[in-house]
C-alpha cells in the first residue's frame, strides 16, 4: 500500500483531525512517512481563516511539487471546503476532499487510486468562494487519537453557528456539532489508561458544546467537565479556548473546585478592544462585559496565564480604535496576543462594509501588536523566576527537555530521559532568549 506524508496546517482542530486521519490511513492499510520527499501520497490538511492561510497551502503544494513531481497530491481541510472549484482546477493538486467529505478520506483515496478518474469526490459540487455549507462533520474523527505526545488533544466539538461578520469558519467546517458525553468520557479514560499526563479538551466552539444534543440543558459543557474531573488518574485538564461570555460563574466554580486537576490557562478571544469594532464584527459581548469575565477568573486563578486572539485594521478601524485594542490588552493584564491582520473573506459581511484599509496600514499595526504580545509574554515569563512549579516533561530537545507548567509556561531543564512524560517539581531560575524559562530540581 501507499505510503502518506500528511502536512498540517492552521489550528489545534486541525492537528486533532490529522492524528485520526493517520490513525484511518494506518488502519486502512497505508504506510506514513515522515519525508515528504519520499512519500507516494502528500495530504495537505488546510486552513482557510485568512487569506495568508490559503497562499500557505498553495506554496506548500508548489513546495511538494518540486521536492517530488510524483507524489500523489491531496488537499483537503477548511481551504479545501470553501474553494474546492478553483482548487480542483490547479495543476498542482491531484485530488481535492472537502471538509464535509473528510470523515471518508481513506475510501475516497483508495477509490481515487484505483480509478485514476477525477479531481473532487463524485457527489461533491464544486465551490468557489465559500458558499454557504450546511453540512455536519461526522464524529468518527473524534473516536480515535494517535499521537505520541505526553499531551493528548480531545476534540469534543465542531463547527460554528456564529456567523461573526469577519469569520469564515462556519463556512468552512458547517454547523455546530457535538460528540456525546459518553464517547467523550471513554475516549478520555482510554487515555489516562496509555499514560497521558494531560487531556486538552478542543474545538472550534467548546462553549457550544452540547446545543445540538439537549436544546434545554444549558450548561453541558459544565456537566461534561464534572464527569472528566471525576475520572479516576485524571491528573490535567486543560481548556484550549472559550468564548469570554461562556466564562460564567458556574463553570468558574467548577474549575476551582478541582485546582488540583484543572491547568490555570485561559484563551479568550477579544478581537478588538473597541465597543465599534465589536458591533461591526457582531460579536456577543462588550470590553466591559470580557474586562469583568477575566477578572473574575483572575481573583480565582491569580497565577493563570490569560491570552486573546485580535484582529488588526478590520474594516473601518481608526487609530482611535487600534489604540484602544493596545490599551486594552496592557490594562487588563493579557499575557500573549495571537494577531490575526484582518484580510476579507468572500461572502461574509464584513467584506462588503465601507472603510477597508490600506494593507500597509494593518501590517503596520499587527507588527505593533506582535510586539506588544512579546512584552507581555516576557514580563509574565519574568514574574516566575525564583519561583517553584509543577512541569510535565513531553520531548527531549538536543541535550535538554521541554515541558509546560500548568499555567502554559515553557519550561527546559538538563535532561533526564527517566524524567520524560513525567510530572516533576522544579525551581524556575532564568528567562532565556527564545521565552523559556530555565529550570533546575526544586
Amino acid at each position: 500500500m501507499a505510503s502518506v506524508f500528511i502536512k498540517t496546517l492552521g489550528c489545534k482542530v486541525n492537528a486533532f483531525d490529522s492524528h485520526a486521519l493517520n490513525f484511518q490511513l494506518r488502519r486502512g492499510g497505508f504506510e506514513l512517512s515522515e519525508d515528504v520527499a519520499q512519500a507516494e501520497v502528500t495530504i495537505i490538511n488546510s486552513c482557510s481563516v485568512t487569506a495568508r492561510a490559503e497562499r500557505e497551502a498553495l506554496y506548500y503544494a508548489r513546495r511538494v511539487r518540486r521536492l517530488n513531481p510524483q507524489s500523489f497530491l491531496v488537499i483537503t481541510g477548511c481551504y479545501a471546503q470553501t474553494n474546492s472549484g478553483p482548487l480542483s482546477e490547479h495543476p498542482d493538486i491531484d485530488f481535492v476532499i472537502p471538509n464535509s467529505h473528510k470523515p471518508e478520506l481513506v475510501a475516497l483515496l483508495n477509490a481515487r487510486l484505483q480509478s485514476g478518474q477525477g479531481k473532487l469526490p463524485a457527489d461533491a459540487k464544486p465551490v468557489t468562494a465559500n458558499k454557504q455549507a450546511h453540512f455536519k462533520l461526522a464524529q468518527t474523527l473524534s473516536d480515535h487519537v494517535n499521537s505520541n505526545t505526553t499531551r493528548k488533544y480531545v476534540k469534543v466539538q465542531d463547527g460554528c453557528n456564529g456567523f461573526c461578520t469577519y469569520c469564515i469558519i462556519p463556512y468552512a467546517r458547517g454547523a455546530s456539532v457535538s460528540v456525546p458525553p459518553t464517547k467523550v468520557i471513554a475516549q478520555v479514560k482510554t487515555l489516562i489508561e496509555q499514560g497521558s499526563g494531560e487531556i486538552v479538551l478542543t474545538g472550534v466552539h467548546l462553549g457550544d458544546y452540547g446545543a445540538d444534543l439537549a436544546a434545554d440543558k444549558k450548561s453541558y459543557f459544565v456537566d461534561l467537565l464534572q464527569q472528566l474531573f471525576a475520572l479516576p488518574r485524571l491528573q490535567r485538564l486543560r481548556i484550549s479556548s472559550l468564548e469570554p461570555s461562556e466564562l460564567s460563574d458556574e463553570l468558574l466554580a467548577v474549575l476551582a473546585a478541582h485546582r488540583d486537576i484543572f491547568c490555570p490557562h485561559f484563551h479568550l478571544p477579544l478581537q478588538s478592544g473597541s465597543n465599534k469594532i465589536l458591533r461591526k464584527m457582531r460579536r456577543k459581548y462588550c470590553v466591559e462585559h470580557y474586562c469583568s469575565r477575566l477578572d473574575a477568573a483572575r481573583q480565582l486563578f491569580p497565577q493563570a496565564m490569560f491570552g486573546s486572539d485580535v484582529i488588526c485594521g478590520f474594516p473601518c478601524e481608526d487609530e482611535q480604535d487600534h489604540l484602544a485594542t493596545r490599551d486594552c490588552a496592557e490594562r487588563i493584564g493579557l499575557h500573549y496576543l495571537h494577531v490575526f491582520p484582518y484580510s476579507p473573506r468572500p461572502n461574509t459581511l464584513a467584506a462588503r462594509l465601507h472603510g477597508h484599509l490600506p494593507p500597509a496600514t494593518i501590517k503596520a499595526r499587527g507588527k505593533e501588536l506582535g510586539l506588544l504580545s512579546q512584552q507581555l509574554k516576557q514580563a509574565y515569563y519574568q514574574s516566575f523566576i525564583g519561583q517553584k512549579t509543577r512541569v510535565l516533561w513531553e520531548q527531549p530537545d538536543q541535550h535538554e527537555m521541554l515541558g509546560y507548567s500548568r499555567n502554559y509556561l515553557r519550561v527546559r531543564a538538563p535532561l533526564q530521559r527517566e524524567l520524560l512524560q513525567t510530572e516533576t517539581t522544579v525551581s524556575l531560575t532564568a528567562l532565556n532568549s527564545d521565552t523559556t524559562l530555565q529550570a533546575l530540581p526544586a
